[in-house]
């Protein structure tokens, strides 16, 4: 069966080729964020991310609540690269007509967002589209060698996350599905879909730290995210756990899933994945009680391997992908 088009990544890789060029900048274009040099040791961090309505917004999401999401996502990407964001940028894409009780509630989820990450709404644009876009561009400040990346993961480096994982890909299943109930204990996974969380704290405090080699934010999914510090710091990640939320494998069970593909292949949970100096980590994890250490770094060339049962098995690298 032919491909209908490219996928996401194959979009990113034809831009990657065509503008990633000489002379070179502080990040690649594989990073979280871009970054632009402000003097020899100053540079500006800038990150854009968008939201559209029929891929990003599930059902029972509000317009306040898929407003918020667009500043988390963003958010999200500043706390893999341990950055503060100062200021954000808003271009809204709105299906006319109009009512201004629209615009209020999204300008309310707008605020909640950026009070909530200790960051100004500065700006932006409007325009009449065919779908609600929310288009989130934000910035802020570093200092040159104390951003975090993805590529400096190092064999001997412990492999942590800041939280569980799972709960965003089960609670867009129970989201999507067509039972009107869900039991109380499920919902936390519905609320990691409709209010998620960015670690910005934690990235800030990362950052501090001086102990991260490898960071990237999870909003792709675990999988993909392991896949990528271990493919662009050439190193190979072996996990000795896959971090299941409790209630996910509650859910798994009683749905017939494997709470470790949930884990695993789901997106948008904005938890960070992290490559610690190994002789750091106890110091990181007195700082951020929430870090578990789920595995360590080796010598290979990009794979990540992962128990499953009693047997390991190489984890392909899956995960939220657009036009997939």
């Amino acid at each position: 069966m032919a491909k209908a088009g490219l996928t996401e990544r194959e979009i990113i890789g034809v831009l990657t080729r065509r503008f990633d060029s000489k002379p070179k900048l502080p990040l690649g274009f594989d990073e979280d964020v871009a970054a632009f040099p402000t003097s020899p040791r100053g540079l500006v961090v800038l990150k854009t991310d968008m939201l559209v309505g029929h891929t990003d917004v599930p059902p029972g999401m509000t317009l306040g609540q898929a407003a918020r999401k667009a500043v988390v996502a963003t958010a999200s990407d500043f706390a893999a690269k341990g950055v503060q964001p100062e200021g954000l940028l808003i271009s809204l894409g709105l299906v006319p007509p109009v009512r201004l009780s629209t615009v209020n509630e999204i300008v309310a989820g707008l605020e909640k967002g950026a009070r909530e990450y200790h960051c100004r709404i500065i700006g932006g644009d409007t325009s009449e589209t065919d779908d609600l876009v929310i288009d989130c561009i934000g910035f802020g400040f570093s200092a040159a060698g104390r951003i975090l990346r993805r590529d400096g993961a190092k064999p001997g480096d412990v492999v942590a996350v800041t939280g569980d994982f799972g709960r965003t890909t089960a609670g867009l299943q129970i989201l999507l599905g067509k039972k009107k109930r869900w039991p109380h204990r499920f919902s936390k996974l519905i609320s990691s879909v409709l209010l998620p969380s960015a670690k910005l704290e934690a990235g800030l405090k990362l950052a501090e730290s001086g102990f991260v080699n490898g960071s990237i934010d999870s909003s792709d999914g675990l999988a993909w995210s392991l896949h990528e510090i271990a493919r662009l710091s050439r190193v190979n990640i072996v996990l000795e756990t896959i971090p299941v939320a409790p209630d996910v494998k509650m859910f798994a069970r009683e749905q017939g899933l494997v709470p470790e593909e949930l884990a695993l292949f789901g997106g948008e949970e904005y938890e960070l994945v992290l490559a610690i100096k190994r002789d750091g980590f106890a110091n990181v994890r007195r700082r951020i009680p929430s870090l578990q250490k789920i595995g360590n770094v080796t010598i290979g060339s990009g794979n990540v391997i992962a128990p499953f049962g009693r047997s390991f098995r190489k984890i392909e690298p899956r995960g939220y992908e657009h036009f997939s």
